[in-house]
């Protein structure tokens, strides 16, 4: 990702690399963003994203693959791939 998540991203749906909707950004506070999740969010989905059951879900700009007008899109495993990785 080139540009730091920011307030503009905030109501954005979040998704994983797989197109399954994780939940909403609720705010952006120094580049980590914190999400409102569906309810319907995999125990294998927070598990990748380090989501216990602590109420306060939150990512990193590092774990973003891509960001639309829309929706910021998580890489695979939560974490961004370097190029030419697999």
């Amino acid at each position: 990702m080139n540009q730091p998540l920011s307030e503009d991203d905030e109501g954005k749906r979040v998704v994983g690399p797989d197109g399954e909707e994780i939940g909403t950004v609720e705010k952006v506070d120094a580049g980590v963003a914190h999400v409102d999740p569906k309810s319907s969010v995999s125990e294998a989905v927070k598990e990748r994203l380090d989501w216990g059951d602590q109420g306060d879900y939150t990512f990193q700009e590092t774990h973003v693959e891509s960001v639309t007008a829309d929706e910021i899109v998580l890489g695979e495993d939560g974490q961004k791939r370097e190029a030419g990785e697999r």
